[in-house]
């Protein structure tokens, strides 16, 4: 079957959340056989001419990925470590295989404290040309438990709610885990009954004032009532086609 997996990439490397991505499996083996017949393998005899010519990969969230994806993993660094460097991302080295830590230099970094996460959040109001009071500042990278990414996500959710900021103003934090567990969900049931469950999702979303342009990036998508029929209108197009795509699928 022909699987389709969208990857962050570069000419120089590739990301890939094995835990998140549902076809993993699939895209850990395309993206090496691609990787393996395009670079060069070093050779045994060195050459001061010969240039190494090698792909990075990115793994993300290795700690929640299952034993095989690991066990997968180990045998891409015994197979194709000429080929390809990867490095692993985890919260929680003591989920990891000891069999694909023996292949790995640990490196712990510190996640970053209330003040660099504030510098972060006020430069990029900066760049984006909008005011961000420190006080307000303040209260995201508090609210974000020193989770860089999770503020800056709050900082954007935040903006698209109420602009300019007010100090009494919620601080939306969670919003985007919602969204990647709801899009797994509809992939994993196409059935119209989904769409009730849908509806409830996105419409708790809304009412925890997350504004529908984050959830579904559309110029024309209206606010209130008439955003929550727009968005279950998209979801169910959305099943539509996905549903006749896989029914075409092609079995080699």
């Amino acid at each position: 079957m022909q699987v389709v997996v969208p990857l962050t990439s570069s000419p120089h490397h590739a990301e890939l959340n094995v835990n998140l991505e549902a076809n993993a499996k699939y895209a850990l083996m395309g993206l090496v056989k691609k990787i393996s017949s395009e670079f060069e393998v070093i050779p045994e005899v060195s050459n001061v001419n010969f240039k190494a010519k090698y792909k990075v990969i990115v793994f993300y969230e290795v700690d929640k990925a299952t034993e095989n994806i690991q066990h997968l993993i180990k045998w891409i660094m015994d197979c194709y470590g000429d080929a390809c460097k990867l490095i692993l991302c985890c919260e929680d080295n003591a989920e990891i295989l000891e069999s694909v830590k023996d292949h790995c230099k640990i490196i712990k970094v510190d996640a970053p404290v209330t003040h660099e996460i504030m510098k972060v959040l006020i430069q990029i109001a900066r760049k984006e040309d909008f005011d961000l009071p420190m006080s307000f500042a303040a209260k995201i990278a508090t609210k974000s438990k020193q989770n860089l990414r999770k503020a800056i996500m709050a900082l954007e959710a935040c903006k698209a709610h109420n602009y300019p900021f007010v100090d009494d103003q919620p601080v939306l934090l969670g919003w985007e885990e919602v969204l990647v567990e709801l899009a797994a969900e509809i992939l994993a049931d196409l059935s119209p009954s989904r769409l009730y469950f849908v509806r409830g999702k996105l419409q708790k979303l809304l009412l925890d004032f997350l504004h529908p342009k984050l959830i579904l990036e559309n110029k024309r998508l209206p606010t209130g009532t008439s955003a929550l029929l727009k968005l279950e209108e998209f979801v169910a197009k959305f099943v539509s086609i996905y549903r006749k795509c896989s029914s075409n699928r092609h079995y080699v």
